[in-house]
């Protein structure tokens, strides 16, 4: 028989405080993720984190929850991530009855989230959401070619090739940065550089708030999602060796601000996480970012920004390319008053 249990900001505290990680916890919020979900800015005690779903002492199901209040438009809403059912129980309804509490913890609310997985998928039309397909363009800057067939034999003779052209095509790239530009990588958004971001956000549906941004900036594991390469499959919630690393760029033109950007680095992968710009240095910031990405090591870069991708392909690296898709849902009783246009994407929602 499965019962459903609703956590509260209260009782994941009190997890933190006893010094130790608990099976409960361990099965049903990573120690990193509740550490930094307790200190979301708009969590009050009494509000549900967490719902987890059991079987005896067994854990089934569950899903995280975190509420915020955004900027535009001014509302609040509360963010689903990851839902995660085990496979034994899929014909059970518990994904269904999870995102139906996370609802009825949340009535005053928007629940968004979003989700690659078909079963969620699936849920969300049970719900009566809006579910929109995003293409994310990954970029492969560097890559090992096992050769296992005579078409990989011809791409690893190749490969030698592309990265001359690449490194060819990067050495442009970086030699178009102008010298007046220069980059500072900080902690933390500051109030001038929020007046940038809202100056700078007018195409952009949604815009989190100064003071929400800060706490992704601060605490990454917020939109890391535990189910990347899991090692127990009987604890999906286990810590991870692979983690969230940002970098929060601001981009100057001698002493004027011109961009921000926030980069999010997971083993070799980098993902733009926000990207805001000023129109007439745009591709002096598209030139930092491809410069950053390098620097870091990385070896695959993450992009939803259309414009950013036309550069990319514009400049003629020599960088392979697949698109990601991922699905972003909202209720149908939350309309929008322009196409859906969003910054980055990972996991669990937009950052």
């Amino acid at each position: 028989m499965v019962s459903y249990q609703l956590h509260t900001v209260s009782e994941v505290r009190s997890w933190l405080d006893r010094g130790y990680v608990e099976v409960i916890l361990d099965n049903t919020i990573a120690y990193s993720r509740a550490y930094s979900m307790v200190h979301n800015p708009y969590v009050k005690d009494d509000d549900v984190l967490a719902i987890s779903a059991t079987d005896g002492d067994k854990v089934v199901g569950y899903t995280a929850i975190f509420p915020e209040h955004i900027a535009r438009p001014d509302r609040w809403i509360a963010t689903g991530t990851t839902l995660w059912v085990n496979p034994d129980y899929a014909d059970d309804f518990v994904g269904y009855n999870l995102v139906q509490r996370l609802w009825q913890s949340y009535p005053q609310c928007a629940v968004i989230g979003s989700d690659v997985s078909r079963p969620a998928a699936t849920i969300d039309k049970l719900l009566g959401a809006t579910i929109t397909k995003c293409a994310r363009k990954a970029y492969v800057l560097n890559r090992t070619i096992e050769i296992r067939s005579l078409r990989n034999l011809g791409s690893f003779l190749l490969e030698p090739f592309r990265k001359c052209r690449q490194k060819k095509a990067i050495r442009r790239v970086l030699a178009s940065i102008s010298s007046d530009i220069h980059v500072e990588t900080r902690n933390t958004i500051d109030a001038k550089a929020y007046e940038f971001i809202q100056a700078h956000s007018v195409d952009d549906t949604f815009l989190r708030s100064r003071e929400m941004l800060n706490w992704i900036i601060q605490y990454p594991f917020s939109v890391e999602n535990p189910l990347q390469k899991r090692q127990k499959p009987c604890g999906a919630f286990q810590e991870q060796t692979e983690v969230h690393r940002n970098y929060l760029l601001y981009i100057y033109h001698s002493a004027d601000l011109v961009g921000i950007v926030l980069l999010a680095q997971r083993a070799e992968e980098v993902h733009v996480k926000m990207l805001y710009a000023d129109e007439t240095y745009q591709q002096q910031v598209f030139a930092v970012i491809v410069e950053a990405t390098l620097h870091i090591g990385a070896e695959q870069l993450y992009s939803l920004n259309p414009r950013l991708n036309e550069y990319i392909e514009s400049a003629q690296i020599s960088l392979k390319t697949y698109n990601r898709d991922i699905l972003f849902t909202y209720p149908k009783t939350m309309t929008l008053a322009q196409p859906l246009v969003l910054q980055g994407i990972e996991g669990d929602m937009f950052a």
